[in-house]
């Protein structure tokens, strides 16, 4: 006859069955985790990128509905600066149209800076949009995001915007490895 579990004795894992399971979760969890890492890498241009698509479609959307005058640029002292593209990026109603956000002036959107490691540069001090959607402005721009690995090899992607105010994403070869 066999022996019938008591309402004292119940079946769970041993101690060695444990220590063998979460031996074996470490070891999987650290062979995965290098290409997790460049996964990420090679991940955060893309992901940077398509949220700036984002906030400047949202931008043009609203300068249109609401028939604004829309700035997008890094604010330093509540005036766009150039050299700020990879900080937080703002959006505003720009109703004078000279690219600071005066206290009178409403922020639309608001994204945060990408990863510290990298780099996001475009060659003007902000985006405005003109209340047909339009960028106020002649010519185009375009964005280059630089990720670096923890070697310094750099992972590239550029964002075109064209006058009307639509992105365009590519690979570039525009950036250089740190040494």
């Amino acid at each position: 006859m066999a022996a019938q579990n008591s309402p004292n004795h119940t079946r769970g894992l041993t101690l060695i069955e444990l220590l063998v399971t979460l031996t074996l979760i470490v070891v999987i969890t650290l062979l995965a985790a290098p290409s997790f890492n460049d996964v990420l890498h090679k991940n955060r241009p893309e992901v940077a990128l398509k949220q700036i698509k984002r906030q400047i479609s949202l931008s043009r959307g609203y300068a249109i509905t609401h028939d604004k005058y829309i700035s997008f640029c890094g604010l330093v002292h509540n005036k766009c600066h150039k050299d700020l593209w990879h900080e937080s990026l703002t959006s505003f109603v720009d109703t004078n149209k000279n690219h600071v956000l005066d206290a009178d002036e409403e922020v639309l959107y608001v994204i945060n800076r990408i990863n510290i490691q990298d780099e996001l540069s475009y060659p003007r001090h902000a985006i405005t949009f003109k209340p047909d959607g339009s960028l106020k402005g002649l010519a185009n721009g375009t964005f280059v995001y630089c990720a670096f690995d923890l070697k310094g090899k750099p992972t590239g992607l550029e964002m075109s915007i064209n006058n009307a105010g639509r992105a365009r994403m590519r690979d570039t070869k525009k950036c250089k490895e740190r040494i």
